[in-house]
């Protein structure tokens, strides 16, 4: 079975990614009607991510850096 969700630190680890950009990162995504829903925050301390969702947010934002 493949992982759909990860911690901070194994997002960081899986994409190669800083922790201070992925915060960046999640904020931006937080404030994204569209990738919002990526991000699960069960309780104050913990927080987990889609893996794929990120990877989207990612292939979305190179697109409109780009002008894709």
């Amino acid at each position: 079975m493949t992982k759909k969700f990860a911690t901070k630190k194994e997002i960081s680890e899986i994409f190669g990614v800083p922790i201070d950009t992925l915060n960046k990162d999640l904020a931006q995504m937080k404030r994204s009607d569209t990738f919002k829903d990526h991000i699960i925050k069960p309780s104050y301390k913990r927080l987990i991510v889609s893996i794929e969702g990120y990877e989207n947010f990612l292939r979305d934002k190179e697109m409109r850096q780009h002008n894709f």
